[in-house]
């Protein structure tokens, strides 16, 4: 082999190498721009699975279940406020009270309730939720019920005075309040974010407002308030009394613990089930023991109405 020959093959190896490493660059930018669009969706996924809704909003609705401890607030007891005695000790109402029972002489009350009860209500309201974080939440939320309690006390008319059956009758006893919760909590969700369910719990300080509506007593086809609504003046019928707007209740506070199944439907869509207990108390003269009282509730959700998603 002469050095002709040797050039000449060490010219094609070089002349080779670039074509090679061209081929070999080629070769790699094809690799890595070919599935573009499949890196395109696999950065989009990922992008999409680490965004989380800021803010929802929600309506709520469910059953209520009152503690029954103040419910006696409408016994007519000599403690409370509105006092049963209050109609008895005006002559015309009693006198009327007679007539309707058909007495003769006297209507003695012999035993008033003292284990009264609220029926379940229906509960409604607002709620808003702030996520700072995928799982973690602020939430402020407003809930409004109605609530009735009814009972009887019993009356003895024209007791005998010799032997045989006391003439024992059953007057209803009623009472009706409003109350609105406010709580302002934090919200802790467990789940899956490609899931469409959830776990939460959450924990809340409640403010609530009560206010006594009615306090009252029927006889026969005639209902007696309790309530005084006339002050130090005397009931006489027939007359021009001033009247004045009693508010019976005010500002309660307490703590609320809760927690339930949430689904994420959409986007835009959510549902949650849940369940809650208050530990407050009421403002209501004589019967602010804190006491426990619950809700069963559906929530429906609806996200991205106030910001974008992060």
């Amino acid at each position: 082999m002469n050095w002709y020959s040797l050039a000449l093959r060490i010219m094609v190896v070089l002349l080779l190498i670039p074509c090679q490493v061209g081929f070999s660059q080629e070769n790699n930018t094809r690799k890595k721009s070919k599935p573009s669009h499949s890196i395109k969706n696999e950065e989009e996924d990922e992008e999409d699975e680490n965004k989380f809704t800021r803010w929802e909003f929600g309506v709520n609705f469910g059953t209520y279940f009152a503690d029954k401890y103040t419910a006696n607030y409408y016994n007519g007891s000599e403690q409370n406020v509105n006092k049963l005695s209050y109609v008895w000790s005006n002559y015309y109402w009693y006198r009327e009270i007679a007539l309707a029972l058909q007495s003769s002489d006297t209507v003695i009350i012999r035993g008033l309730p003292t284990d009264m009860h609220y029926t379940v209500a229906l509960t409604g309201g607002l709620f808003l939720r702030y996520n700072f974080v995928r799982n973690w939440g602020l939430f402020f939320e407003f809930n409004y019920a109605k609530l009735k309690t009814d009972d009887g006390l019993t009356v003895e008319v024209d007791p005998p005075t010799y032997l045989r059956e006391p003439d024992l009758r059953i007057l209803g006893i009623h009472g009706s309040e409003s109350r609105m919760n406010i709580d302002l909590g934090i919200h802790r969700k467990f789940g899956i974010s490609t899931s469409i369910m959830n776990m939460f719990i959450q924990a809340a300080f409640n403010l609530n407002y009560t206010r006594v509506l009615t306090s009252s007593i029927n006889v026969i086809d005639r209902e007696y308030s309790l309530i005084n609504i006339y002050g130090d003046q005397y009931y006489i019928p027939n007359t021009s009394l001033q009247e004045y707007n009693v508010i019976q209740g005010g500002v309660g506070y307490g703590l609320k613990v809760g927690g339930g199944l949430g689904f994420n439907f959409t986007r835009q869509i959510g549902l949650e089930l849940g369940f809650s207990m208050y530990y407050v108390t009421l403002n209501l003269e004589g019967y602010r023991k804190f006491n426990p009282s619950f809700d069963v509730y559906v929530r429906l959700l609806l996200s991205n109405l106030i910001s974008r998603q992060d």
